[in-house]
């Protein structure tokens, strides 16, 4: 029964991603952290996440804005090595307490927003701050989101954006964290999941308001970190 929640988490996961270009671990992310553990659970959700990456630049790669995102992009590889290296031996429940926590912050900034370009600064802390969150809960995505905001980022072409971020953080994640080592039935369950929430998502990113789908993007989010956050703690 896990398997099928998680399953049904990451397709609205790939949804919520293909369509705002952001969601997949926040909506996905709790329920394979109940299945896998926080650490396994942050391996696959990495995993899964470089599909979504992938499935979404396949279509939309020339939009990508290599100059805006390089600060951030920089900050985030440079210091995922030594992040995790530094919280590999934190205890599984705190760490899943953590993530949990991640992911609520992580949807209330995003909710919250801002509209000041903190410039070349801006960009290397929002870095370290979603290399932070991506190692704890493979959900770097919200603390570029709120930088994008502030940097008035062409909305148009954010989607794409974030997905080159994504993917190239992800790799680094994944080398330095190793593969996960999920069974062959879990991972046909959730890569199936997963391409059905893509392929829902491409088809319905040109005619939902990317602002409707974050919103209930952030609401489902913030709901699963908390269910996280209260079964560590219990």
């Amino acid at each position: 029964m896990t398997l099928l929640l998680a399953a049904v988490a990451v397709a609205f996961g790939a949804l919520a991603q293909s369509v705002s270009g952001i969601g997949f671990a926040l909506v996905g992310g709790p329920l394979l952290f109940a299945l896998f553990g926080a650490r396994e659970g942050v391996r696959v959700a990495v995993v899964l996440s470089m599909l979504v990456n992938v499935g979404v630049l396949a279509r939309e790669h020339r939009a990508v804005m290599w100059r805006r995102v390089m600060p951030v992009l920089v900050t985030a590889l440079a210091v995922t090595p030594l992040l995790a290296w530094l919280l590999d031996g934190v205890h599984p429940r705190l760490l899943r307490a953590a993530a949990g926590a991640v992911v609520v912050l992580g949807a209330v900034l995003v909710a919250a927003g801002r509209t000041r370009d903190s410039g070349v600064v801006g960009g290397v802390v929002a870095g370290l701050a979603s290399a932070t969150m991506n190692v704890l809960a493979s959900a770097g995505g919200p603390a570029v989101a709120v930088y994008a905001t502030g940097a008035r980022w062409d909305p148009a072409r954010l989607r794409a954006t974030l997905q080159a971020y994504f993917l190239s953080l992800n790799v680094v994640t994944l080398l330095t964290l190793g593969a996960p080592s999920w069974s062959l039935h879990e991972a046909v369950v959730l890569v199936v999941a997963l391409l059905a929430g893509a392929v829902a998502g491409a088809w319905l990113s040109g005619r939902v308001p990317v602002e409707w789908a974050r919103r209930v993007t952030l609401a489902l989010a913030a709901a699963g970190g908390l269910a996280v956050l209260i079964s560590a703690a219990v």
